[in-house]
C-alpha cells in the first residue's frame, strides 16, 4: 500500500510537465509549397507527405497553378486527407494591391470553384491562403495610401468569395504591419489590426533565426498575437529556411535542424496559447536542413 501511495504520488508530481512537453509539442506546423510541378509524380507527392508527417505538418499552403492538371492537386490533397493535413489554396502577387488587382484574384477564384465542384470530399481545399506583399509596389513609396485601400479592399473582397465556397480566408503579413497607418472608408487604424480582424488568420512573416533578444521573433511578434487574441483569431508565427541577402540574423538557411528546433522551441514556450502556432517558410529549403 505505502508502495502504491508513493507511485501515485511521484506519477501526480510528473502530471505538469507531461502537461506542458504535450502541450509544446502539439502546436501546428504550417508550410508553403510554391512548385505544384514538384507533385505531378506519385514519388513526388510521396516524398513530400512523407516529410510533412515527420515534421508533424498540420496545414499546407500549396500553390494555384491553372496550367497544372487538376489531377495533380486531386490526388495530393487526397493524401494529405488521409494523413490529417489540411491544404490551403495559395496564390497571389504584390500587383493583386493595385487598383483592378482584385481581376486576378477573380481568377484564381473561379478556377477555385470549378475545382471543389469537381472534386470528391477528401480532395478538396479546406482553405484559401494569399501571399500579397504590396511593400514590393513603386507605388508603395509613391502613392502609398492608394495601394494599402486597393489591399485592403482586395482582402474585403476576397474574404466574401472564400466565404460563399465555406473557406477560410488567411494571408501572409510583415511583422511591421503595425506601424503602418490608415485613414480611408475603412476607418482610422494600422494595418495589422485591421488585416486581423478582416480575415480568418495570418501568418506573421516573423523572419529572424533567434527567438530572444530585442530582434528576435518573440519580441517582434508579440502586438500581432495580442491582437488576434482580442479579435478572437487564429495567428501563424512563420520563421524563413531560404537562402536570404537580407542580413544573417533573418534565415535558418545555414543553421542546423537542431538550432532551428530549439529556438522554435523557444517561440512556442513564449507564446502557448492555443491560437498562435508555427509556420515553416517553405518546404524545399525546410527538407535540405540537415
Amino acid at each position: 500500500m505505502k508502495k502504491l501511495a508513493i507511485l501515485i504520488l511521484v506519477v501526480g508530481l510528473m502530471l505538469p510537465s507531461i502537461h506542458t512537453n504535450a502541450a509544446a509539442n502539439s502546436k501546428t506546423n504550417a508550410t508553403w509549397i510554391w512548385n505544384p510541378w514538384s507533385l505531378t509524380t506519385a514519388a513526388g507527392q510521396n516524398k513530400v507527405i512523407n516529410f510533412l508527417v515527420k515534421n508533424n505538418v498540420t496545414d499546407v499552403y500549396l500553390q494555384i497553378d491553372q496550367e497544372v492538371e487538376r489531377k495533380t492537386y486531386q490526388q495530393f490533397i487526397a493524401k494529405a486527407t488521409a494523413k490529417s493535413i489540411s491544404v490551403h489554396a495559395l496564390d497571389g502577387a504584390a500587383k493583386w494591391a493595385l487598383a483592378g488587382g482584385q481581376a486576378y484574384a477573380d481568377s484564381m477564384f473561379a478556377w477555385l470553384k470549378n475545382y471543389q465542384k469537381s472534386s470528391a470530399a477528401n480532395q478538396r481545399f479546406n482553405g484559401v491562403h494569399f501571399d500579397v506583399e504590396p511593400y514590393i509596389l513603386t507605388e508603395w513609396n509613391t502613392d502609398r495610401d492608394a495601394v494599402v485601400l486597393a489591399y485592403q479592399k482586395l482582402i474585403k473582397r476576397s474574404s466574401q468569395l472564400s466565404s460563399k465556397l465555406s473557406l477560410d480566408l488567411s494571408i501572409d503579413m510583415p511583422f511591421w504591419f503595425d506601424e503602418i497607418t490608415f485613414a480611408n472608408t475603412y476607418g482610422k487604424s494600422n494595418l495589422a489590426k485591421w488585416a486581423i480582424k478582416n480575415t480568418d488568420a495570418v501568418t506573421i512573416m516573423a523572419y529572424r533565426n533567434t527567438a530572444t533578444g530585442a530582434n528576435g521573433i518573440n519580441s517582434l511578434v508579440k502586438t500581432e498575437v495580442q491582437y488576434a487574441k482580442d479579435a478572437g483569431k487564429a495567428i501563424n508565427i512563420g520563421v524563413e529556411t531560404g537562402e536570404s541577402a537580407e542580413g544573417s540574423n533573418i534565415s535558418f538557411y545555414e543553421k542546423s535542424k537542431t538550432y532551428m528546433k530549439n529556438e522554435l522551441a523557444k517561440v512556442a514556450k513564449a507564446y502557448p496559447q492555443e491560437n498562435v502556432n508555427l509556420a515553416v517558410h517553405y518546404v524545399d529549403t525546410w527538407m535540405q536542413i540537415k
